[in-house]
């Protein structure tokens, strides 16, 4: 055929095989590949015979150009970095949903599941896609805003994290004939280990009748709204690592509140009782370190920022709490983003640099796990990550807390 018409053909079929892996139809899309094969193979003898033809005298139609290449699966039938992710979603939801995979979907399946790097040896364990671990911890974050902030490191085992435990000395001037003194900065490890992280979601047989499409948003949303609430209650007040015989808590990630309550004399804490004033904000802005209030955020839950700091007044009548237009924020205090923290306790309002000063490593990142009940005809999905967390210098923090 000529060049004109065999490439819009091509075209065709190559959009159509698009379609078809985006709405995962992979029987379809491979159909339409041996197509786009065929189609190339056709035009490769019509292009012999044209060159034939042409060698006999004067040209009679220009040469149709080489076929072009499959953008999304190769001609030998291994599928792309794209496709594999897609394959790979659509085989881990009908794993989790018991249905039965087919040898595409098993092969990329158990090519993943047995890297070295994934951890799996449990029997219901399998990795969760990328895409859908990005949806979780951007779910996560999107629901407690803390989380967001947080400077994550993905070490598996143990790590330890250097940390400045004495700023020392600022500069001096001097003169030639004076030595210089040394330094006073002392510098200390903060050792992070890993604790687990779970939180299991029941789900009927009935509702497991839900698309292969559906399941994967549904349990991302579900994971991630129980597992952001345990991990950003765990930043905020996380207990640490019990004392001996102490049996009332599980080892856990040490909470910015929690290292602030702990030193002698509490002197990043303020307390106050009745309603907030404009003295307690002043007072409990003054307490962060130098270099810590640029990349600051205040953080309240909705009742504390609605109820306490919006009616806060300055000297002349006018409210300190500016909303912010843009979105981005609540409000605004002194410049300051306020945000909307659930993990943060009633009555409470804490002021930090989480980025910078609190340390957090993802041992083992978001896993899932099933369990099925038959009895009671439901599953559980579970989803687990080992982490640890502390607070690097509690200089970078202050908190505002109401008087019991």
């Amino acid at each position: 055929m000529n060049e004109k018409l065999y490439l819009e053909k091509r075209d065709g079929l190559t959009n159509d095989m698009k379609k078809a892996l985006d709405a995962g139809d992979l029987e379809k899309a491979k159909a339409i590949r041996q197509s786009i094969i065929d189609l190339d193979s056709a035009q490769d003898a019509y292009n012999k015979e044209l060159a034939n033809a042409n060698a006999l005298g004067e040209p009679i139609i220009a040469k149709a150009a080489a076929p072009l290449a499959a953008p999304l699966i190769n001609l030998n039938g291994a599928p792309t970095a794209d496709s594999k992710a897609k394959l790979y979603e659509r085989a881990f939801a009908k794993f989790m949903l018991k249905r039965s995979l087919d040898d595409e979907e098993t092969a990329v399946f158990d090519e993943i599941n047995s890297a070295k790097d994934t951890m799996t040896t449990e029997t219901n364990s399998v990795l969760v896609p990328k895409t859908m671990l990005s949806g979780i911890w951007k779910e996560m974050e999107e629901a407690h805003p803390i989380l967001s902030e947080l400077a994550k490191t993905f070490v598996q085992g143990n790590i330890d994290i250097l940390m400045e435990t004495d700023s020392g000395d600022a500069a001096e001037f001097y003169d030639e004939a004076t030595a210089v003194k040394d330094g006073t900065t002392s510098f200390g490890t903060l050792s992070l280990t890993g604790y687990e992280l779970s939180r299991a979601i029941p789900v009927s047989w009935k509702l497991k009748i839900m698309s292969v499409e559906d399941f994967l948003p549904y349990i991302t949303v579900n994971i991630a709204e129980k597992m952001g609430e345990g991990l950003a209650t765990a930043v905020i007040s996380g207990k640490g690592v019990p004392a001996a015989g102490d049996k009332s808590f599980k080892a856990q990630p040490k909470g910015i509140i929690t290292s602030l309550e702990a030193e002698s004399g509490t002197p990043q804490i303020i307390t106050y009782t009745g309603d907030l004033t404009y003295k307690n904000i002043t007072a409990f802005m003054s307490k962060l370190k130098p270099g810590y209030l640029n990349g600051s955020f205040i953080y309240a839950n909705n009742d504390t920022i609605w109820n306490q700091l919006a009616n806060i007044l300055d000297g002349t009548g006018r409210p300190i709490f500016v909303p912010d237009p843009t979105g981005k924020f609540v409000g605004r205090i002194f410049g300051e983003g306020v945000l909307e923290e659930a993990g943060i306790p009633a009555g409470g309002i804490l002021l930090g640099n989480v980025r910078k000063a609190y340390a957090i490593n993802v041992n083992k990142d978001v896993s899932m796990y099933y369990e099925d009940h038959i009895k009671d005809r439901y599953t559980d999905y579970m989803g687990y990550a080992i982490v640890d967390g502390n607070t690097k210098t509690t200089k970078a923090f202050s908190y505002l807390k109401k008087s019991a």
